[in-house]
């Protein structure tokens, strides 16, 4: 069986992309690698694709396959399917995790995405995309929805038995918010990602920490949400 490499990013602090794309690019191929780069589109959206091409670029890997839905907001579902089976790596932007959520994590997108990651191909996320991998995703309130309560929804299930939040050292409430989650599904591993770091998991298990500001939370009382909280060292 393939193993499954998922780079799990929470934010874009310290050039983070740029050494994130070191092993990223080598384990989808190299300069060979052709990546799957899904986005969510919206007004001007194009202004960040250097934040993702550029690392790609300067190791050689030039070729990438852009989904983005059309000016309707609908994904074309056969070229897409299509480059997800022929990409060597997947790599999902970061922005809104719901919009994120309702073009990717459902079907028959989310199906054709763990298929990939199955068959050993290396899954990237940032942010949204960092929260989609796990089987739980969580979709917290945003400034324009701030009365909004925290949804927990199916994920990609690249991952079992853990939420992810991200911009974890930085963004307001995000601990409680992680506890939340796992209060809720009886998830006893988390891991809260801060912006200027990645936590490099295969086959579900954490292999190692690029940048600095992982941190691993173990619930040990569900119902008191009583954890234990250690920051992974880099390396």
């Amino acid at each position: 069986m393939a193993s499954t490499l998922l780079f799990l990013i929470g934010g874009t602090q310290d050039d983070i992309l740029d050494t994130v794309a070191d092993e990223f690019v080598a384990a989808a191929g190299g300069r060979d690698a052709t990546t799957a780069l899904l986005m969510i589109g919206g007004q001007g959206w194009e202004r960040y694709l250097p934040r993702y091409l550029q690392p790609w670029e300067k190791r050689g890997a030039t070729k990438y396959h852009l989904i983005v839905p059309r000016h309707d907001g609908f994904l074309d579902l056969p070229a897409a399917t299509s480059d997800l089976r022929a990409a060597s790596g997947i790599f999902i932007a970061g922005g809104q995790t719901s919009r994120y959520h309702q073009l990717y994590a459902s079907e028959p997108i989310r199906s054709v995405i763990r298929q990939r990651c199955s068959d050993g191909v290396p899954f990237a996320g940032l942010s949204a995309g960092a929260l989609l991998a796990p089987d739980v995703c969580l979709l917290r309130a945003t400034p324009n929805t701030p009365n909004q309560a925290l949804e927990v929804v199916e994920g990609l299930g690249l991952v079992s038995d853990l939420i992810v939040e991200v911009h974890f050292t930085e963004g307001p409430g995000t601990l409680p918010t992680l506890l939340d989650g796992m209060s809720r599904t009886k998830t006893r591993r988390g891991l809260g990602i801060g912006e200027s770091a990645c936590a490099v998991l295969d086959n579900g298990r954490l292999r190692r920490v690029v940048g600095s500001g992982v941190y691993e939370v173990t619930m040990t009382d569900f119902e008191a949400q009583r954890y234990e909280m250690t920051e992974v060292a880099p390396g």
